[in-house]
This record gives structure tokens, sequence and C-alpha cells, in this order.
């Protein structure tokens, strides 16, 4: 018995929908593979959740001052660096700003801006800062670019190479023998209401070999302290004096002197 072929007989008008079917079904495939390239895996995850990770996003932020190698010479301490950060993109967000210097020191914290701070460093030397953005758990999440910069102070300097000269100074004249001598006040200034004075009591350091001799230009206890001390009485009309004390060996001659004055009451 022969077998009948049925789809011979099939019409035109009978296989239209499941043509239709197919077209529906390749667009959707297409479609599918279109979106999904269009939006990654996060979307088709069941892991996905709709807060950002914050990790992953990039922020510009950038020192703009001061400039890359840029030499700072200062004459004192009290002079600053000017550090100025730019950045747009963090306003309004709830991150902060940590400035770094030499990679270990956070020196300032911006919470919001103006990111600006005058920076005053310790000593001379080489620096390098960057900026980092910092989450709630100071999780770093973006940085800025480094700066390298260098600060050198010249009186700082000067004032070393002095007291290196003076130390060696002072240190062959301790080998010389040569005596030294410095002035200190242990009392006054001092009133003395039934003379109607104004007194000091000053005393010398000494230092030389064989020991020095020492003489003062006045001494108003006639010599009642001793060789190494003496005393000053001021009046209202004389005010002011000038004490020299001089030290003398058979190495050679000191000398040193102090202004006092009127320093009691009415």
């Amino acid at each position: 018995m022969e077998k009948k072929n049925y789809n011979k007989y099939t019409s035109f008008v009978d296989r239209f929908p499941f043509i239709i079917f197919a077209a529906i079904l390749v667009f959707a495939i297409i479609f599918v593979f279109q979106f999904r390239a269009k939006y990654p895996l996060p979307f088709f995850s069941s892991t996905s959740t709709a807060t950002q990770d914050t990790t992953s996003a990039s922020y510009s932020i950038l020192v703009t001052s001061p400039n890359n190698e840029e030499i700072f010479n200062f004459v004192n301490k009290n002079e600053s660096v000017p550090i100025e950060i730019k950045s747009i993109e963090i306003e309004g967000l709830n991150y902060k700003l940590n400035l770094v210097i030499n990679d270990k020191d956070i020196i300032k914290t911006f919470s919001s801006p103006p990111y600006r701070y005058n920076w005053q460093p310790l000593q001379s030397g080489e620096y390098t800062i960057v900026v980092n953005l910092v989450d709630n758990s100071n999780k770093t999440i973006s940085s800025s670019n480094k700066v390298n910069f260098f600060v050198k102070y010249t009186v700082e300097t000067a004032i070393e190479s002095m007291s290196t000269t003076d130390a060696s100074a002072t240190e062959e004249t301790a080998l010389s023998g040569a005596p030294t001598i410095n002035l200190e006040i242990y009392e006054g200034p001092t009133y003395s209401a039934g003379d109607d004075i104004c007194y000091y009591r000053v005393k010398v350091i000494v230092t030389g070999d064989p020991a020095p001799a020492v003489s003062f230009s006045k001494d108003d206890s006639g010599g009642v302290w001793g060789p190494l001390k003496t005393q000053i009485n001021l009046k209202r009309n004389t005010p002011n004096y000038t004490l020299t004390a001089m030290a003398t060996n058979s190495a050679g001659q000191a000398m040193n002197s102090i202004t006092l004055t009127w320093g009691c009451g009415p």
C-alpha cells in the first residue's frame, strides 16, 4: 500500500502561521543577543543589585598646585607651600579627600570644597604629594596625580653654617686656654624703698687655663658678693647702666657686657 505524502498537499496558507512563528523566534533571538551585548552580564545575573559598585568608578582629581618639580626657596619656617586640588565630580558625594605627603602621612582631610591648604614643611627636602578619595570606611576609591617638589631654607643653611663656625671657634679657644666670659642676672630687678633704688645682682661664668681674673666696670656692693659677682644700683635719675666684665689670664683676654634698666615700681 502506497504511503501518502501530506506535505505535498499542504497549502501556503496552512504553512503561514508556522512561518510567522519561526520569523518571530529568529528576530527574538537576534534581539536578545543585541540587548545582552549592550547591557552586560549584571543585568541578567541573579546576583546583581541596584546599588552601583563605587570601586569601579573613576573620578578626575587633579593637584594643580604646586607644579611638578617646583622649587620653593624659603627664608623662614613661617612660609608655606600652597596646595590646591581640583575636582567637580565628587561634589555631593559622601566621600573625603586625604592629602598625603611622601606616601605615608595624611596632612589634611577635606570633606567639602574649596580644596586648598597652605602646608609648612619642617625642614628642607624633597617631597611628594598625592590626594586619595576615600569612602566612609576609609577605603581608597580613586587617586590624583603625584606631584614632586623641593623645599630649601636659605636662612636655615646660613644659621647652621654660622653655628658650626662659632662652635669651632669656641672649641679652639677652649683648647688654647684663652678665657671666655658670660654675664647672668641671678637677682633683680629689686626695689629698695629705703634708698629708692632698683638693684640687680649679676654673676659671671668664666672659663680659661689658667683660671682668669675677673674685673667689673662697677660694683655697688663693694665686693661683698665675691670676685665673680657684682651689684648695680639704679636711681631714678640714672635708670640705665651697661655693665662690662673682663676676664684675663696669660693666654688672653675676654670681655662681655649687659645693659640693665629700671624695672621696679613707681
